[in-house]
């Protein structure tokens, strides 16, 4: 999440004032300055005194660091008016198209820019993928001995084996599909697809346009997902039960969502280049009714007794399950432990508490079960980066 330069961490560089300046107030001058969005930072300011910021139009953040050097430097979104210590280097970087901010100083300021040695890279949220438009979608059954001969076409296609095992051959290269794998053809790929003797499969086609955004050294990203094989994936495998189950819906808006479900389906895919593809073991539709219908029981009994010091062996005597089994419907659907479902579940109960001002730290933690205002407010410090009183007084009170 992105630190605003009314939290605490950035009390180094300065702080945020409410009410803005006038011009010749205290002595000071102001100069009107406009900047564009830029992807590349590549100098900053330093002044030898205090200086006072103000957004006038747009949107920006506050680039900061003790040092002109990119181990040193902190990104800040602006919020209110700022004022920024001196000595400290600085940049404000526009994050709407541009942005135009008073900057107030002192008659008798001084002050040097600094040309970075190498540039900082402003991460800004811009999508790198696009999906324009679906063209088709098919569920397809194919028996025995089915050959599909091959072509060739200048749009997207996606693969998805639901039962079975499909042979299909890209460029010359010949892959084995099995039962929850995933393919993904690319413009100008020539792909042929059959199935074996005494087999059958059957499987799901999505075709769709896709562009790619480019960003300075960045270029053709989609091909990281071409030319392989992408295995069961839990995430993945619930994205595209639900891309068939909303494409019989005729709801409004069906389409949108089908679209955001396709585009997600193909970020995920992408991560995996970084974080590593994880070979879970697929359910059947059967046990995963089941363990939605068990879920969504212990997450309510969990609901209505959030004030009560639960513990895992209450909840495994509860639902008769053993630790292992409870441990292990949490991980393959929430991703996470029952004990931290828990904890986070009370915390955010708590975060709420306290935005209504009704009660004392003290008596919230008593009221959620902690065994300790000590450990209640360790506990929230470090899910929220802030204590219970910081929270209080930067978060409840704007």
């Amino acid at each position: 999440m992105q630190h605003k330069t009314s939290s605490l961490k950035f009390e180094p560089y300065g702080s945020v004032y409410s009410q803005p300046l006038q011009t010749g107030e205290g002595g000071l001058i102001a100069r009107n300055w406009n900047t564009t969005a830029k992807r590349k930072i590549g100098q900053l300011y330093c002044f030898c005194c205090e200086v006072c910021i103000e957004v006038q139009a747009g949107m920006g953040s506050l680039l900061v660091g003790f040092e002109p050097e990119l181990s040193s430097l902190e990104c800040f979104a602006i919020h209110r008016q700022v004022r920024i210590k001196p000595n400290v280097y600085f940049c404000v970087v526009a994050v709407t198209p541009s942005i135009s901010y008073k900057l107030y100083a002192p008659p008798e300021y001084v002050y040097n820019t600094v040309a970075l040695e190498m540039p900082y890279m402003f991460n800004r949220v811009l999508p790198r993928i696009r999906i324009s438009e679906i063209l088709g979608y098919y569920y397809s059954v194919r028996s025995a001995g089915y050959t599909f001969k091959g072509e060739t076409h200048n749009y997207f296609e996606l693969t998805y084996v639901d039962r079975g095992q499909l042979q299909t051959q890209v460029d010359n290269q010949v892959y084995e599909m099995n039962e929850k794998d995933l393919m993904i053809y690319g413009p100008g790929q020539f792909h042929s697809q059959y199935v074996l003797d005494q087999q059958s499969c059957s499987y799901v086609t999505i075709l769709f346009e896709m562009d790619t955004i480019m960003f300075e050294e960045e270029s053709d990203q989609y091909r990281l997902i071409l030319n392989k094989i992408f295995h069961y994936d839990k995430k993945i495998h619930t994205l595209i039960k639900t891309f068939i189950q909303e494409s019989t819906t005729e709801l409004p808006y069906m389409n949108s969502l089908m679209l955001c479900l396709l585009q997600e389906t193909v970020v995920r895919l992408l991560q995996y280049e970084f974080i590593g593809q994880r070979n879970e073991r697929p359910v059947t539709d059967m046990r995963q009714h089941y363990q939605d219908a068990l879920l969504e029981q212990m997450l309510e009994y969990i609901e209505k007794n959030i004030s009560e010091p639960l513990t895992v062996e209450e909840i495994c005597q509860k639902f008769s399950l053993s630790r292992s089994s409870l441990q292990l419907l949490f991980r393959e659907n929430l991703n996470q432990t029952p004990k931290k479902y828990i904890s986070d579940l009370k915390l955010e109960r708590a975060r709420q508490m306290i935005c209504e001002s009704k009660y004392t730290f003290s008596e919230i933690a008593l009221m959620l079960g902690f065994t300790s205002i000590h450990y209640f407010s360790k506990a929230f410090t470090q899910k929220y980066h802030m204590s219970p009183s910081e929270y209080s007084k930067q978060i409840c009170s704007m």
